[in-house]
């Protein structure tokens, strides 16, 4: 939901954003009174930052139309709706993040890496993909995906992370940015607690689905046929053969499953 905040507001958003940081111009001559933010744009964000945890500096977000036409914005620019935000995360590398931003479900990703066009990843809440490469937009059918996983970013020789070499510290860190946990690589309490109260369901439409598919399949559970988020019916048989394999409660369900996440989690 897109939400209107006055432009003097310092409202905190998130644990690590604050509505100040959306603001039209960020410092430059602009006179409206208003910004525009996306809330699903803050969850993207806060999400990045767990996951690389380092700074995400905001050099762009809300542009009113008026600010967005004197910097040669697009009309209808996803920037002048609060759907979007250019960024820098300090320390890595722009096609890291967009590759993490592209894997947590973001559909609209532009990878600005080059002195000409900027070092910056542009990020927007479109339900529809659109994915693209510097200022001429040049077009791009994915940056790999899960390729900013893991602190090395265990990518594949085709830029991809392959789900052969998915570690289960990668999973770990995936599972708590996913569940909204400390993102460490080591399971405390926090992170085993927010695991097994995801839902009730065992069809869960959540994050967490992608890197337990991931794991699965590198564990050799190939019932799945490909990782693709969704918890279907082949989500569940191979849950089910997991569980017979290690001794868990045989019901097809990672949610409210205490045995199985722990397992899964190397517990």
């Amino acid at each position: 939901m897109v939400k209107t905040y006055q432009k003097t507001d310092r409202v905190q958003l998130s644990k690590n954003f604050n509505s100040r940081e959306f603001r039209c111009g960020l410092g430059r001559p602009c006179s409206c009174p208003t910004t525009l933010i996306d809330d699903l744009l803050v969850v993207y964000l806060q999400r990045i930052r767990d996951y690389f945890g380092a700074p995400v500096t905001i050099t762009s977000a809300y542009r009113c139309p008026s600010y967005n036409s004197s910097v040669g914005g697009a009309t209808g620019s996803y920037h002048t709706r609060g759907q979007a935000a250019d960024i820098v995360v300090e320390g890595v590398a722009p096609r890291r993040v967009a590759a993490y931003a592209e894997y947590i479900g973001v559909k609209g990703i532009g990878l600005y890496e080059t002195a000409a066009d900027g070092y910056f990843v542009h990020i927007d809440t479109r339900t529809t993909k659109s994915f693209w490469c510097g200022q001429g937009q040049a077009y791009r059918s994915t940056f790999g995906g899960a390729a900013a996983m893991g602190p090395g970013g265990g990518t594949s020789s085709t830029g991809a992370a392959s789900d052969g070499d998915y570690s289960l510290e990668q999973f770990i860190r995936d599972v708590q940015a996913a569940c909204g946990a400390a993102v460490d690589g080591i399971v405390g309490p926090e992170t085993l607690g927010k695991t097994v109260t995801l839902s009730a369901s065992k069809n869960i439409s959540h994050p967490a689905v992608l890197p337990v598919q991931r794991r699965l399949l590198a564990l050799g559970y190939s019932q799945i046929g490909e990782a693709d988020g969704v918890a279907g019916p082949k989500f569940t048989e191979a849950v089910k053969a997991y569980q017979r394999a290690n001794g868990c409660p045989v019901d097809g369900e990672i949610t409210a499953n205490a045995q199985t996440w722990q397992s899964l989690l190397g517990l």
